[in-house]
């Protein structure tokens, strides 16, 4: 009676494994052989490489100039990797595809303690697929790691409340709190305590918020980031205003940081980074109570970004796992047949296949190895940057630059904008303001649109859409 399920769960996972396994494939490829992107992935590279070389793990910097933008973790992560294996584009990705693979593997073993089989390989197909994560999987920003951490938190709650409470899954799920914490700050305790909250409202039960009631989880969330963010406030004082007022505050109440977004950013967002599943699931309302602890993160991702005044894309990324095993949910009450969903799916392989030269270009111009590349085929010498900066190619070539810029913008750091007097009196402000107070250099490097005249007595060996570099002619 019971023969014909075993065959048709044989059949639903060899075809989402592979589709699931090409879309992770190709999202490796993109790690392997795609250049790193400036700003965000040459940026956080860059950091990691100066943390990897001074040895400062408190205080991350970026050409030198304390960048206290973000916590420490990701660059901490990037940095052990830079170590071991060098500078490499693909290297300071590690973090990233490590949290990827995390990922996979905590909705698998979710999956196994609290669903079926068949469950479990539509949750993990549709993660794999989703066009966002294929393409984020190994970026080099703080948001998959920070998934990671989400993820830890709502299938553990989810566990604990159809199979009791654990010391040690607790203490996971605080240890994730503090993780994600030293990743990207505050914004994990809102996830942790709106997602707990909104799912103890689609269950209706207090459920989900009990994990929150464990005293000794709270010095392990806490604890960790509380010694690292005193040893930082230690150095830079006014880093406790920046980082809970402005860092945190000010992003979600006022668009001073040029990030606010319509009212249908949201909903747009987890339509495209999740198509074309997100148009053909069969959604229903979630019937389990793990499936409404899911969808509990994913009605506060959506509650909590629309109202913020500080949207990207990628800050949706932590939702992703839980909004794939949703849809898991309807796809198996549906009934449809494996092929239909091994179909949907693989729309993203496809799609990463036949862009992907496209793709490829893009990065490339929007990259700093072209740059990297005509340097060190010129010769070795010091770099100045006049009025821009191309982290990416610093990261790439490995050796010192000297930044030119009165205000500190070209280092996309928020922190040393606002704080570079504050900076300056402690000495620790390495740009210049005018090139005529720099030092001698061999390359000078400026951006197109702003090149003007070309230094008396170089020679320009590189031009593209972003910057013009120029060599000290021989005499």
């Amino acid at each position: 009676m019971t023969a014909p399920v075993p065959q048709v769960t044989r059949s639903l996972s060899r075809a989402l494994a592979i589709v699931g396994a090409c879309s992770l494939a190709l999202s490796l490829a993109i790690a392997v052989w795609f250049p790193l992107v400036d700003p965000d992935e040459g940026r956080n590279a860059e950091v990691a490489a100066e943390m990897a070389r001074d040895g400062d793990v408190v205080v991350p910097h970026l050409a030198g100039v304390p960048y206290l933008d973000k916590p420490p973790a990701l660059f901490a992560a990037g940095a052990l990797a830079i170590r071991a294996f060098g500078r490499a584009p693909w290297v300071p990705r590690l973090p990233a595809i490590a949290a990827s693979l995390l990922v996979l593997w905590l909705l698998s073993r979710a999956a196994q303690r609290l669903t079926d089989e068949a469950h479990e390989w539509r949750t993990l197909a549709l993660f794999a697929c989703a066009p966002l994560v294929a393409v984020i999987a190994a970026y080099v920003i703080f948001d998959m790691p920070l998934t990671a951490c989400v993820t830890v938190v709502w299938t553990g709650i989810a566990i604990e409340c159809e199979q009791g409470p654990g010391r040690a899954r607790r203490a996971l799920m605080f240890t994730a709190v503090g993780v994600g914490i030293l990743v990207k700050g505050p914004v994990m305790l809102a996830w942790a305590l709106g997602g707990s909250l909104a799912a103890a409202v689609l269950t209706r039960e207090s459920g989900p918020l009990r994990w929150l009631a464990w005293a000794p989880g709270w010095l392990l969330a806490l604890g960790i980031p509380g010694a690292w963010f005193a040893a930082a406030l230690q150095r830079h004082p006014e880093y406790l205003r920046y980082a809970f007022l402005e860092e945190s505050l000010e992003r979600l109440t006022r668009g001073s940081f040029d990030r606010n977004q319509p009212w249908w950013f949201v909903p747009a967002v987890f339509a495209g980074g999740a198509l074309p599943w997100s148009l053909v699931t069969p959604w229903r309302g979630p019937a389990s109570r793990p499936t409404r602890i899911a969808a509990g993160f994913v009605l506060f991702a959506a509650v909590f970004f629309t109202f913020s005044h500080s949207k990207l894309v990628t800050y949706l990324l932590p939702a992703f796992p839980a909004l794939a095993w949703w849809a898991a949910e309807g796809w198996t009450r549906a009934k449809r047949p494996a092929w239909a969903l091994a179909a949907v799916l693989a729309f993203t392989p496809l799609v990463l296949v036949a862009g992907s030269a496209m793709l490829r270009e893009y990065a490339h111009t929007t990259s700093g190895d072209r740059l990297a590349r005509a340097i060190a085929g010129a010769g070795p010498g010091a770099l100045r940057y006049e009025d821009c900066y191309s982290p990416g190619t610093d990261f790439l070539l490995g050796r010192p630059s000297l930044v030119v810029s009165a205000l500190g913008h070209p280092l996309t750091s928020n922190y040393a904008v606002r704080y570079r007097d504050t900076l300056r009196e402690r000495g620790q402000w390495t740009l210049v303001e005018d090139p005529a107070l720099a030092p001698p250099a061999d390359f000078i490097i400026r951006e197109r649109r702003r090149e003007g005249t070309a230094p008396a007595g170089f020679r320009e060996i590189f031009r593209d859409r972003r910057f013009v570099a120029w060599q000290r002619q021989a005499r």
